[in-house]
């Protein structure tokens, strides 16, 4: 018993058929000869006539075999599918979509309980440090007026809900940013650093100055402070600023 491949007499598609059987049925249209008449796949086409009669799906006539032959000759590209001259009409026959394949219920089942425990485990880590994150902010919003009072004038000027004179970042309110239109010197931009980094450890005893870095944006210029070192950069047309006397 072997399986076979050939050419359908009445529609010229290629046909695969058990060695076995008496008949081959053609699955593009319908057709059922004697397999004594399929067209070799060596055979010379240019000259072969293909009636393509009409057939209608016999009862009880099932397709002869159940997988795609390794290779397709190229005298399947001059096969008529549904009276087409369509290359890919073959093809389009076997083409696996998404929906045919279908994983065992219990590998479905073991990835959704899978990825439920991932979402609960991101979830579980990130929703405590967001609700840290948003107390610590709101905590050192309503402290920042104490951290610039008596040192730099800064516009608390709402503009569509957002302070305008200083902006607070970083998961640990680690990275803070202040405005003034005061002509500062260096000695006032580390004392708003401090002055923030106090305010700071004051909501929590954990939090040092290390990891803490502040922008003083003044008149003449930007002061970069942090624990280690504080600089300077002026304006294009500014100058650094003397210390106050």
């Amino acid at each position: 018993m072997a399986i076979l491949q050939g050419i359908c007499k009445n529609c010229g598609s290629l046909v695969v058929y058990n060695s076995s059987d008496d008949t081959c049925d053609c699955i593009f249209c319908n057709a059922v000869f004697p397999v004594s008449e399929v067209i070799p796949m060596d055979a010379e086409l240019k000259d072969i006539e293909f009636p393509n009669e009409k057939f209608e799906k016999k009862a009880g006539i099932k397709t002869q075999y159940a997988t795609m032959p390794d290779s397709v000759t190229p005298a399947v590209k001059r096969n008529k599918v549904s009276n087409t001259t369509d290359e890919n009409a073959f093809t389009k026959q076997f083409e696996i979509q998404a929906k045919d394949v279908k994983a065992p219920k219990k590998v479905v089942i073991l990835l959704s309980v899978i990825a439920a425990a991932a979402l609960i485990i991101v979830v579980s880590i990130s929703l405590p440090l967001y609700f840290k994150r948003t107390k610590l902010l709101s905590s050192m919003e309503g402290k920042m007026p104490s951290v610039v009072e008596n040192v730099a004038t800064v516009d608390t000027t709402k503009a569509k809900g957002y302070p305008v004179g200083y902006s607070i970042q970083g998961l640990d309110c680690q990275n803070v940013s202040i405005v003034t239109g005061d002509d500062i010197d260096e000695d006032t931009a580390k004392l708003l650093f401090d002055n923030y980094c106090d305010a700071r450890k004051s909501v929590s005893s954990q939090y040092g100055k290390d990891d803490v870095k502040m922008k003083v944006y003044a008149k003449k210029g930007v002061y970069n402070v942090s624990s280690s070192k504080t600089e300077f950069t002026e304006n294009k047309t500014g100058e650094k600023p003397s210390k106050k006397k």
